[in-house]
């Protein structure tokens, strides 16, 4: 298979040479981001801490979201936290994906076939985004939920789609963001890291043990269109004592590679 030449350059970086950019919708849209790794809310220094404004222009911007739904203030504490339009957007972008209307039923049967979960994930920059995931019934709600951004390194899916770049892109990109362990078990060293890649290139699927969570197994293949260009990773998550890797590639590979197939001529 020939990779593609791309660069995996983070796609929230502006282009300093584009005369379109529109800088302070930019600077309003770090306000939405600061909430990505809360918890649970933010107060107005922390959301100017988070986004590099000033106090006053997150001020400003925080007051626009709020008026406009995306953001709701407790009264009581004067916190923020993210409002259901945010959530109302992610549902239009789903309703009207072909993708995920085309994956959507084939991925659903796959779950009610192996009684696992089930996601498809594409890649942004060198960060993948889950925009379906099927849950079984052992997952917590954080892993049930479409739209988490991880890093594409550290599971079976993000592997799959890193497999579509070259290798001295890969590795400078493990180079410029480093890896942080999720457990004791996460490969971080970047030549490590890119020679699992690299066989999960030359496989064709990509199998993982304990990158993110214990006791936890991945695998994963790319989903591509009718010509042949990879558009996104359908992956399954399984209880590592239910499935070592020996199952896994007996029993949920070959299925994988049949529902990309089937996904790939609806």
């Amino acid at each position: 298979m020939t990779t593609r030449k791309l660069p995996l350059a983070n796609t929230d970086t502006p282009d300093a040479e584009d005369a379109l950019f529109v800088a302070s919708l930019e600077k309003g849209m770090r306000v939405l981001d600061a909430f990505r790794d809360a918890s649970d809310s933010l107060g107005l220094t922390d959301i100017a801490t988070l986004t590099g404004l000033g106090k006053s222009a997150a001020q400003r911007f925080v007051h626009t979201w709020e008026r406009l739904g995306y953001l709701v203030k407790d009264t009581a504490t004067r916190r923020y936290r993210l409002g259901p339009r945010v959530v109302e957007l992610g549902y239009f972008f789903l309703r009207n994906d072909r993708l995920v209307s085309m994956a959507a039923p084939h991925l659903v049967a796959l779950r009610d076939r192996c009684g696992l979960a089930v996601h498809m994930s594409v890649l942004t920059g060198s960060d993948m985004i889950y925009l379906l995931r099927l849950p079984s019934r052992q997952l917590t709600l954080a892993e049930m939920l479409p739209g988490r951004r991880m890093p594409a390194w550290c599971n079976s899916g993000g592997r799959m789609l890193l497999t579509q770049h070259d290798d001295d892109v890969i590795h400078q990109a493990l180079l410029n963001a480093p890896a942080r362990a999720f457990t004791p078990r996460t490969v971080v060293e970047p030549d490590a890291l890119l020679a699992l890649i690299r066989q999960a290139r030359d496989d064709g699927y990509a199998l993982t043990e304990d990158q993110v969570l214990q006791n936890q197994v991945g695998a994963a293949v790319l989903l591509r269109d009718a010509r042949d260009v990879p558009l996104a990773a359908i992956s399954v998550s399984a209880p590592r004592h239910d499935y070592p890797s020996d199952r896994l590639l007996r029993d949920i590979v070959p299925q994988l590679f049949r529902t990309a197939h089937a996904i790939q001529h609806a």
